[in-house]
């Protein structure tokens, strides 16, 4: 079975482990627990160093947000 990433809407979020980060054609694509998210290229900087950590990312209405949940 293969699993589609999903593109989130505006004020959705995803919580869960940061598993994998992979660079697609103009985007990322981050497996965040049992979910692969589309996100925009200018985010991988930031989650690279949050691999294997518990986080959650919001897409508001301009942009996107991420906390590190400790």
């Amino acid at each position: 079975m293969t699993i589609s990433p999903i593109r989130l809407a505006p004020w959705m979020e995803v919580l869960g482990q940061l598993h994998e980060l992979k660079e697609q054609d103009g985007y990322i694509e981050a497996s965040i627990g049992p979910t692969i998210v589309d996100l925009p290229s200018e985010l991988k900087e930031k989650l690279k160093n949050c691999i294997g950590q518990r986080i959650g990312i919001l897409r508001t209405d301009s942009d996107y947000r991420f906390r590190v949940m400790g």
